[in-house]
């Protein structure tokens, strides 16, 4: 992403997003409350959260990160795939990177509409998500992760299938898990692989 992309998202308002210009053709044609700009790592994410970092340093701010990683599960069969060797509703291959795409856009604009319009989400990479909640502490991100699990989990329709994504989530709380973006985004991601790792040991 380049400095001049950078600083223009930093600059918007939180209700606002933008994204990268190869993106910008397909999520054109969505709402543009529902945009979500994407980065490629951590040091981009880090940047674009600076302006609210500096804001919750100078005037004792609580900020919360959320940590969100989205893995397409075997996809169903549509109407004008049934008549195929496997019936409708079976499982099929993995879905080809086209598909995954979408499925990952479809992702994250249901994120971007279950969160507060003050809230910032970014897509990092291919299948995670940052949600940046500002005014918001341990308590609050287990609230708005408890609402997300139960609204990420549904169907999303993609192409002429029917799609569903495994998630995983992490958060951590400035400052105790970071006093910069990436330090952040770090935490959020090894609390999301303990609660995994809890969650194997008690299966």
């Amino acid at each position: 992403m380049s400095p001049s992309v950078l600083t223009a998202v930093a600059a918007a308002p939180l209700t606002s997003a933008s994204t990268e210009a190869q993106d910008a053709p397909a999520l054109s044609r969505q709402p543009s409350s529902l945009w979500v700009p994407r980065v490629d790592s951590l040091t981009e994410f880090g940047l674009l959260i600076s302006r609210q970092l500096t804001q919750c340093r100078r005037y004792g701010g609580r900020l919360a990160v959320l940590w969100l990683e989205a893995a397409p599960l075997a996809r169903e069969a549509g109407p004008r795939e049934a008549g195929a060797a496997e019936a409708p509703g079976t499982a099929t291959a993995a879905p080809a990177s086209p598909e995954t795409e979408a499925l990952m856009h479809a992702v994250g604009r249901r994120v971007r509409g279950r969160v507060r319009g003050t809230d910032m989400v970014l897509q990092v990479g291919e299948n995670s998500f940052a949600v940046l909640l500002l005014d918001a502490g341990g308590f609050e991100a287990g609230l708005v992760q408890q609402r997300l699990m139960q609204a990420l989990n549904g169907p999303y329709g993609v192409g002429d299938g029917v799609q569903h994504v495994g998630l995983q989530m992490g958060t951590a709380v400035f400052p105790e898990g970071g006093v910069r973006g990436a330090e952040l985004a770090e935490t959020a991601r090894t609390d999301l692989r303990h609660r995994m790792g809890r969650a194997a040991a008690n299966h």
